[in-house]
């Protein structure tokens, strides 16, 4: 029954309304291909990657609403197979071609017509696609989305069997393809050529014969006539041609007359409100000109020299990918890894470090009124620009205190009415006095402008850090592997998540996977996630951990203590190699000097990255202070290093064994002078300006550094484009930690035959601890602790606690006795 109503249903829909809707189906996948194609964005592939079914499934998009694909998830995929897989944005013609298939299906026209026109087309997909790649393989001029790994290929297999004739082919190719294209037949489209070629020098030749003014042959009257009409034609031409242009003339010169009027009107405008920035508080104007009053006309007799850094010389484009590429090549690397380039950073704007001339006169005027005010002489005075402050330097005469012009720092902001002012009194390294001025106009330092250096290119540093640009405008970069580890502190907005993006961009524009590993724990979840892309080529993790980033306090201390263990392992290790640190060890096993069977392996440099170190002590407290204390200590030798930030610079949260550890600080704007002496051991961080503006100390002096800016859209584009290339199998684990209790003798076999003495020094105590018994019993740490797993087990003591003695639960001998007795000891 179902059956005939079904055919009754489908009665009038004969073969040609089936052909008709076939059509318009593939019209529409054709029409959906081309959209695909046309949005194709490199970063997607990686981020439809890391999505699981469940985000998919979500009802709010989650983190699917970040792909770029007009076509969403499923745009991506079809996309990065054409573009990336297949011949690039080439195979845009791949769409076009099925949608005159489903026109012609729709027509119902006979599609054996279209097998020249389809042929064809794919012919010249794959031969543009070669020809495009031919030119990313030879001078990588262009992104390979353009002719895609296909073309890539078949251009490379090419090139190996023909060399510099590959081009060549390739080029005849094209030119017979579109010869091939106008007519399908060659010896056709030459005469064509021939017959165009007469009528062409036809046309010259009456041109060049009107303007010399040849005369006609006088044999034919007919031809005298043609020649005169054209003449009158090409005379009025001519004159209406001259016409134009004269019009066209006198509108271009009254369009420039206004745009002059209003460049010099929008040139006073701006002069004017600059004036008004400029001018100082009114007390100094009147004080100033109470001075003049005075003084008359006399000039001051103290010059300024006004000095700006030139800065450090760029590098090339492609400077940095050939070192990095000569790197990988010294070395024997697992995976097939290709560096970021400098075209993925974002382009600085052509704003260069322009030089206030008035607002350093301004400045001169004041300070130097100011301290002779106070009888203080001043010999020179040299004004370095810097892309945030203007350091300048003063010279006293020989017999004034270098003290007595410190004291006057408040004196000189209230003067000035410059938040920020910092003396320093002498200068590190001159006999001079410095005095900081933030600029009314600050120069942004960025990131691409830091690492575009033969500095930063050339650099044989392990781990090079490029932080960004002094006062003289130079790079000042450092080496993570010498520092050993870096401390920053920097109140919220100050920049110090962006300098913690600067510090990680660095690394991976010059670190290869096989040597560097990041352990990143952010406990507020959100700042380091945008590294979770790299998990499988830079990150370390522990086993089983679902995260690659470090989020909760449980998770966090437990990665700090297999980073310990992960230390313990490598001095091991080190040990059996008879070497004294990372560099010298992994030397040798790339030799082939050390057995893998003894478990010798090659040893990246690991990088913990911790970002609110106060979250982690609020919780977690001396269980976290120790594992990083300990790091801290001893991990330098063995490539363990550490980058903990934290923006409340407490004596709570940075302890004093964290500080003796930590030589490297990084200070950005924080609350008070108490907070800069906490983090810097003296004052300064509190008159920083905020953005970037930070204060750097290695264990002597302080460097004062504009912070390169990077941007979360240049970290994403760095992270996508690792994350689109074959990485490892997994990310790199970390060393498990076994249970506190476990592997744990059983109280009841071998006792050791101290038990019973121990068990009464931890009782009459009250403290259980391995230290306790070692001293007590003069015995060693290995018997020792051994001994309080067997009171643990037996329930003498509590379980660890970490950093702190083990908790007595026994607190009188009889109960001790009754134990003993049931041990049957």
């Amino acid at each position: 029954m179902a059956k005939k109503s079904s055919n009754k249903l489908f009665k009038g829909f004969d073969d040609s309304r089936k052909m008709e809707v076939i059509g318009i189906l593939i019209m529409a996948i054709s029409v959906l291909l081309l959209l695909s194609i046309a949005s194709y964005h490199p970063d997607d592939y990686a981020i439809v990657k890391s999505l699981s079914y469940d985000t998919l499934l979500e009802v709010d998009g989650g983190a699917a609403l970040r792909v770029n694909n007009w076509l969403g998830v499923f745009g991506a995929y079809i996309s990065y197979f054409f573009v990336n897989t297949l011949f690039g944005y080439v195979s845009i013609l791949i769409p076009i071609i099925v949608l005159a298939i489903g026109w012609v299906v729709f027509r119902q026209e006979n599609i054996s017509e279209l097998g020249w026109a389809v042929a064809y087309g794919l012919w010249m997909v794959f031969l543009i696609s070669t020809t495009v790649g031919w030119f990313y393989t030879r001078y990588e001029a262009y992104s390979m989305a353009w002719s895609g790994n296909s073309g890539i290929y078949f251009s490379s297999l090419l090139q190996n069997f023909t060399g510099v004739g590959s081009i060549i082919i390739l080029f005849v190719l094209l030119f017979v393809s579109l010869l091939i294209l106008i007519d399908r037949d060659l010896q056709k489209t030459i005469d064509r050529v021939k017959d165009w070629s007469p009528n062409f020098s036809f046309e010259k030749f009456k041109r060049d014969k009107s303007k010399k003014e040849i005369q006609p042959e006088p044999s034919s009257s007919v031809n005298v006539r043609q020649q005169q009409k054209v003449e009158q034609t090409y005379k009025s031409e001519a004159s209406e041609r001259r016409e134009e242009r004269r019009r066209t003339k006198t509108i271009d010169e009254i369009v420039e007359q206004s745009e002059e009027v209003d460049r010099i009107r929008e040139k006073e405008r701006q002069k004017e409100s600059a004036n008004l920035e400029n001018r100082p508080p009114r007390a100094i104007l009147e004080r100033a000109s109470s001075s003049e009053a005075k003084t008359g006309s006399e000039e001051d007799d103290v010059e300024i020299s006004v000095i700006v850094g030139e800065g450090d010389e760029e590098a090339s484009d492609k400077e940095l990918d050939r070192k990095n590429k000569e790197k990988a090549k010294d070395a024997t690397p697992v995976i097939k890894y290709k560096f970021p380039g400098i075209d993925i950073l974002d382009t600085p704007p052509n704003e260069g470090n322009e030089v206030d001339l008035e607002e350093i006169k301004i400045n001169k005027k004041i300070i130097l009124e100011k301290l002779k005010r106070h009888k203080i002489e001043i010999l020179s005075i040299n004004a370095i620009v810097g892309p945030t402050v203007t350091l300048y330097e003063i010279e006293p005469a020989p017999d004034v205190k270098i003290s007595k012009i410190q004291s006057y720092a408040n004196d000189l902001k209230m003067a000035t009415a410059a938040h920020g002012l910092r003396i320093m009194a002498p200068i590190p390294g001159r006999s001079a006095v410095g005095i900081e001025v933030p600029n009314k106009t600050r120069e942004t330092v960025f990131i691409k402008t830091v690492l575009n250096t033969k500095k930063f290119v050339e650099t044989d540093y392990a781990l090079p850090i490029a932080l960004g640009k002094t006062i003289e405008n130079e790079v000042y970069m450092v080496d993570l592997n010498k520092m050993p580890h870096l401390l920053i502190a920097g109140a919220t907005g100050s920049g110090k998540t962006v300098g913690i993006n600067t510090i990680i961009t660095c690394l991976l524009y010059k670190c290869h996977p096989d040597d560097l590993k990041f352990v990143l724990i952010d406990p507020k979840k959100i700042e380091l996630s945008l590294y979770r892309n790299i998990q499988n080529h830079f990150l370390a993790v522990l086993p089983g951990s679902e995260e690659p980033i470090v989020t909760d306090t449980d998770a966090a201390l437990e990665t700090l203590q297999s980073i310990t263990k992960e230390m313990d392992e490598r001095y091991d290790l080190l040990k059996m190699a008879m070497v004294r640190d990372i560099k010298a060890y992994n030397k040798k096993f790339d030799n082939g000097e050390l057995d893998e069977d003894l478990d010798h392996r090659h040893l990246p440099y690991i990088v913990v990255v911790i970002d609110e170190l106060a979250d982690l002590m609020m919780t977690a407290g001396k269980q976290i202070e120790e594992p990083i204390a300990r790091i801290a200590q001893l991990a330098r030798a063995v490539g363990i290093h550490l980058v903990v930030a934290t923006q409340r610079p407490s004596v709570n949260v940075i302890t004093g064994t964290i500080k003796a550890n930590f030589p490297a600080r990084m200070a950005y704007q924080v609350a008070s002078k108490v907070d800069s002496r906490t983090i810097l051991d003296t004052g300064g961080a509190d008159q920083l300006v905020g953005s970037g503006d930070m204060l750097f100390s290695n264990g002597a002096g302080m460097t004062r550094i504009q912070n390169a800016y990077v941007s979360t859209r240049e970290v994403e584009k760095i992270t996508s484009f690792i994350g689109s290339q074959r990485g490892y199998k997994k990310p790199f684990h970390l060393p498990v930690i076994e249970d506190e209790t476990s592997g744990i003798p059983d109280p009841l076999d071998d006792i050791d035959e101290l038990f019973k003495d121990a068990a009464k020094i931890v009782v009459l105590h009250q403290q259980g601890s391995v230290s306790l018994l070692q001293r007590k019993l003069k015995i060693g740490y290995n018997r020792a602790g051994r001994i309080i797993d067997q009171l643990y087990n037996a329930e003498i003591v509590g379980p660890f606690q970490g950093s702190t003695a083990r908790d007595v639960r026994i607190s009188e001998e009889e109960e001790l006795e009754e134990i003993f007795d049931e041990l049957g000891i």
